[in-house]
């Protein structure tokens, strides 16, 4: 009897550890998760797994074990939220598939292995959209979403300063360089530092300042 005890002890913590890494993190449902949430809950998952059952890993290092995969999960997720690069490697960036009506194909051909196409024009179905004539701009967001604007609607804003850092990517969305958002900046007197958010929305570019005001530039 004592066996079936000491396993759903350890069974128990496991619950708690996960369900207070969640909790503590705010990702309880799927949507919020970001892949380095999904690996690391199959790792945390694991360690829960190949423990519980054993006899030979003492209580305490199952508990340290459990930790430090909590642990790791959030400091990568740390990094990938204040550090581009890592960002970029561990959850991805928007792919932009069509412009101005036109498909990509660099974008397509590059990304084909992460790409379906009829899934893609599954979801675009899903979506009210009859046909890609209607579309003139669509990207994959990281999560595999598809995000479209029609040729009838307003394009969304894209985010070219997070944090005081340029993304790059926003950018290029916008065929505009690092050259042409500086100059527009330093014009209007302000620095990235000053930045918590900048959007380009129909030909302005909108800052969300630090200090809580807006400007459109």
């Amino acid at each position: 009897m004592a066996y079936y005890e000491f396993t759903f002890l350890k069974l128990l913590i496991g619950f708690c550890v996960l369900i207070a890494h969640l909790n503590i993190t705010g990702k309880t449902q799927l949507s919020q998760m970001t892949p380095i949430d999904f690996i690391g809950n199959f790792v945390l998952g694991g360690i829960i797994g190949g423990v519980i059952y054993s006899d030979t890993i003492p209580l305490q290092q199952y508990v340290i074990l459990l930790l430090l995969g909590v642990l790791l999960i959030s400091a990568l997720n740390f990094a990938s939220k204040h550090i581009s690069m890592i960002r970029t490697i561990t959850i991805g960036d928007p792919i932009p598939i069509m412009k101005n009506g036109n498909f990509i194909l660099d974008n397509i051909l590059k990304s084909r292995n992460k790409l379906d196409i009829v899934s893609l024009t599954s979801q675009l179905h899903s979506m009210g959209i009859n046909s890609f004539e209607e579309v003139r701009y669509a990207q994959v967001e990281p999560g595999g979403q598809l995000s479209v604007i029609t040729k009838e609607a307003s394009m969304f804003s894209v985010l070219l300063i997070k944090a005081g850092e340029i993304r790059q990517h926003g950018l290029e969305i916008i065929a505009k360089d690092e050259e042409w958002l500086r100059t527009k900046l330093q014009d209007s007197n302000f620095s990235l530092e000053d930045i918590f958010l900048g959007e380009f929305w129909k030909s302005e570019l909108v800052l969300h300042l630090y200090d809580g005001s807006k400007k459109s530039i």
